[in-house]
C-alpha cells in the first residue's frame, strides 16, 4: 500500500499537523468528499485528497480552494489523519503567493476598508428590508482589523 506524502514543502505545510504523514491513500475519505463527488475529474481512484498531495506546487495552489473545510475526511478517515489542517496551510501559502482566488483578496479589500465584507451600503439594504437600523463605519474597528492584518500578513501581495 503506497503512503501518501506531500509533493513539495512538506514541513511547511504540516508544521501544525504531522498526522496526516499516516495517510494510506486508502480512499475512505473519497467517498464522502463533496468535490471528489461532485468534480468531474475526480473520482475514487484519483480523489480531490490525493491530487492535492501529488499535484505540482502551482496546480495545488491553485485547486485547494475548492475544499469547503466541510471535515469529511477527517471524520471518516481509518488512520485518524487531518487533511483539512493541510489544506488550511496550503491555502495560507496560495493566498501568501497570489494563487488565492481574486474574490478572496477582494473581500479582504473590503472587510479591511468597511469592517465588513458585505459592504456598508449593501447591508442597510437588507436591514431596512428586515426593518432593522442602518449600522455606520466603525473606525475605531475598521483601525483594529488593519493593524491585525498588518501584524498577520493579511493583505493583498505586491502583483496580485
Amino acid at each position: 500500500m503506497k503512503v501518501l506524502r506531500l509533493k513539495f514543502e512538506k514541513n511547511n505545510i504540516l508544521k501544525r499537523d504531522k498526522s496526516i504523514e499516516v495517510c494510506f491513500k486508502c480512499s475512505t475519505c473519497s467517498k464522502f468528499c463533496p468535490i471528489t463527488q461532485n468534480v468531474k475529474k475526480y473520482n475514487l481512484e484519483n480523489s480531490f485528497v490525493t491530487h492535492l498531495f501529488e499535484a505540482e506546487e502551482h496546480e495545488a495552489l491553485r485547486d485547494v480552494w475548492m475544499c469547503c473545510a466541510c471535515e469529511k475526511c477527517v471524520i471518516t478517515c481509518p488512520q485518524d489523519t487531518n487533511p483539512t489542517e493541510a489544506f488550511t496551510n496550503l491555502k495560507e501559502k496560495s493566498y501568501e503567493l497570489g494563487y488565492a482566488p481574486e474574490i478572496v483578496y477582494r473581500l479582504i479589500e473590503q472587510l479591511l476598508a468597511e469592517g465588513t465584507v458585505y459592504g456598508i451600503k449593501f447591508s442597510n439594504l437588507t436591514r431596512k428590508r428586515a426593518g432593522l437600523k442602518d449600522i455606520e463605519k466603525n473606525e475605531k474597528s475598521v483601525k483594529e482589523l488593519n493593524l491585525l492584518a498588518e501584524k498577520t500578513g493579511l493583505q493583498k501581495k505586491e502583483g496580485n
